[in-house]
């Protein structure tokens, strides 16, 4: 009896299991759950900086009056983008106001020169999914990753099928604002099918992060954190939240400020780099115990 009942109860466990991966398969959505980061904390906050000539909005009709004012097109355009003589300053500020579980409350501020904007935007600290409060989905950040070693391939933005898929193919030293510290270079494999983006007709954030769209790049992320030191952030659903598409002329942006710890530094590196000022306090230093030891036994002795 006992083997009749240990067999029917791995009968149903089979049965379950098989019609769970059938519902996997239907759906057709990729599923990643990743941990927490540990710097996902209150108050965490990131600072970029980068600089650009072109902005790319999804729509003409919203885009700021003082931008227009600013740009070499002026108010009457009706172009989706604006250019500018000379390049001009962007700031992206990134703050967590609060965690519940695993869903993040951020406060997100952009700079454009001398226009500054801000958004209050919820974001999946597991699946970088981001959302207005109205709970329109814009897609998923690419300011940090998932964990990830050298070799790993990721899932970097994108559902299903048009999902983009980055590969780390390098860690190496690099200087950041803490220090030098190993760095991950993380490369999209989407460059053979990317189709070109008509400002006469941008698709919807979501199906701009996709193969088809998601703009071929190269970010540098730290690899004790998984957070961009370096990057491209056309198409992020952080600038999404803004109206804006992105720069697309190869613009990088650069990691200025955080209150978080990037990790301990690379201290090879560090010690290499300090090797000139140590050499000649050593060599100062043999000098003196030479003439103040050795020397004076010397004398002593005659």
């Amino acid at each position: 009896m006992s083997g009749i009942k240990l067999s029917f109860t791995f009968k149903k466990i089979s049965l379950s299991i098989f019609s769970f991966l059938i519902l996997l398969l239907v759906s057709n959505t990729l599923i990643i759950c990743t941990p927490i980061h540990p710097w996902a904390r209150p108050e965490a906050q990131f600072e970029y900086e980068g600089r650009t000539s072109l902005i790319v909005f999804y729509d003409k009709s919203m885009i700021p009056e003082i931008l227009l004012n600013l740009s070499e097109l002026g108010s009457d355009s009706n172009a989706s983008f604006l250019s500018f003589n000379d390049k001009i300053n962007v700031r992206l500020s990134i703050l967590i106001e609060d965690i519940n579980n695993s869903l993040g409350f951020f406060k997100v501020t952009l700079r454009i020169g001398s226009y500054s904007s801000t958004r209050e935007l919820f974001i999946n600290l597991t699946t970088r999914k981001v959302t207005l409060p109205d709970g329109t989905l814009l897609g998923q950040t690419i300011i940090w990753i998932p964990p990830c070693g050298l070799g790993d391939r990721i899932p970097y933005v994108g559902q299903g099928n048009l999902t983009v898929f980055a590969k780390a193919e390098d860690v190496f030293p690099a200087d950041t604002i803490q220090g030098v510290q190993d760095v991950l270079a993380l490369r999209t494999e989407n460059e053979t099918e990317v189709e070109s983006l008509s400002t006469n007709n941008i698709p919807a954030p979501l199906e701009v992060q996709s193969v088809k769209h998601f703009f071929p790049r190269k970010n540098y992320y730290d690899a004790d954190t998984f957070i961009m030191i370096d990057g491209n952030i056309d198409e992020d659903a952080f600038l999404s939240a803004f109206n804006i598409v992105g720069f697309f002329m190869g613009e990088r942006f650069v990691l200025k400020s955080t209150n978080v710890d990037l990790g301990p530094p690379n201290l090879l590196i560090t010690l290499l780099r300090l090797l000139p000022y140590i050499i000649p306090v050593l060599i100062i230093l043999t000098v003196i115990f030479y003439f103040v030891f050795v020397r004076k036994r010397r004398d002593r002795k005659q």
